[in-house]
């Protein structure tokens, strides 16, 4: 039997999931029952690591690793997965999709939440002023650009439609069996960030997207657009974007991830920009992908594609190493 470690912290529900779908298939255990010595000896003769985002495969766990085959992440973005420290053969599974519907709702609430200008008439409501000056925009007939057209990105894709909405989408083949008004590869980002009234960010950050917005790529887009990053921070050059949005009053940044995070324990989220001073933010902790109902078939997911591996099927989401390292 093969063994699978679990890397991250469970609960008793999450445990139960992970062990009904692995009796009889594999050896499971979990590092946070585990005492040191029990898993130094143990770590040698693992072969499949189930971890959050690779932020809890520490240089300890790294270091002894002798049978590693397959890794499988829970989360959709694998740049935390120290790919340089793995044997080249190991197989680097991402979750993507698992948690596409959550994010994509999230995203049209930001997008709805600009448009509608509901931040800035809730604010003025509280404080009792009756302000009726500024109007949202009308959605139909807009156009909505999609950087990034997989789970997520078809999944906001779905709703704009039902909003009649233009839809201009890019991914790595410029392909797509869904009907969309314009589907590209990144060398026609300009044409998506010229001719969309909504840009939406739905990237994984890999070493060819890192910085990929940045001062020249916001100037292309329109003054009144609204740019929503529900992918990675780093993707948008941070700097650039609070220079713009300070130059552009009407331009609007709605932001679910961010560049810097606050270390475990700590609620202090200022970035080295104060974005938070500028009126033409609206910002979110990164919590698009969570809901409570999402957990269980996030945790799901993932085990299922190890049984895959498992029984000698070829696992989903593959990464490609070239990507990140």
């Amino acid at each position: 039997m093969k063994k699978v470690l679990v890397t991250f912290k469970t609960r008793n529900d999450d445990k139960k999931i992970i062990e009904s779908h692995l009796e009889g298939l594999a050896e499971t255990y979990f590092i946070d029952t585990m005492e040191a010595k029990e898993l130094m000896e143990v770590l040698p003769k693992i072969n499949i690591i189930l971890t959050g985002s690779g932020l809890d495969l520490t240089p300890e766990i790294l270091a002894n690793l002798r049978s590693i085959e397959l890794i499988q992440t829970l989360s959709a973005g694998v740049e935390y997965v120290p790919f340089s420290e793995l044997p080249e053969n190991t197989i680097i599974c991402s979750n993507a999709g698992a948690n596409a519907i959550a994010v994509a709702e999230h995203a049209w609430a930001l997008i709805l939440a600009a448009a509608k200008k509901i931040i800035y008439h809730d604010t003025n409501m509280r404080k009792g002023l009756w302000k009726r000056r500024e109007y949202g925009i009308l959605l139909q007939g807009k156009t909505i650009g999609i950087l990034g057209f997989g789970n997520i990105g078809r999944s906001i894709a779905r709703i704009a439609k039902a909003f009649g909405m233009r839809i201009l989408a890019i991914n790595r083949s410029g392909r797509t069996d869904m009907d969309v008004d314009f589907i590209g590869t990144p060398r026609d980002i300009e044409y998506l960030l010229r001719n969309s009234d909504i840009l939406v960010i739905s990237l994984p950050l890999t070493k060819y997207t890192r910085g990929m917005i940045g001062e020249n790529e916001l100037s292309m887009m329109k003054p009144n657009a609204i740019l929503v990053n529900i992918s990675r921070g780093p993707i948008i050059d941070q700097k650039a974007l609070y220079e713009h949005l300070k130059k552009n009053p009407s331009f609007v940044a709605c932001l679910d991830v961010w560049w810097e995070y606050p270390p475990r324990g700590s609620d202090k989220a200022y970035q080295e920009y104060p974005f938070h001073e500028l009126p033409n933010v609206i910002m979110t902790p990164h919590i698009a992908g969570f809901a409570p109902e999402i957990r269980p078939a996030v945790i799901k997911r993932a085990v299922e594609n190890i049984v895959r591996y498992l029984r000698g099927e070829r696992p989903k989401n593959i990464v490609r190493r070239e990507d990140y390292v």
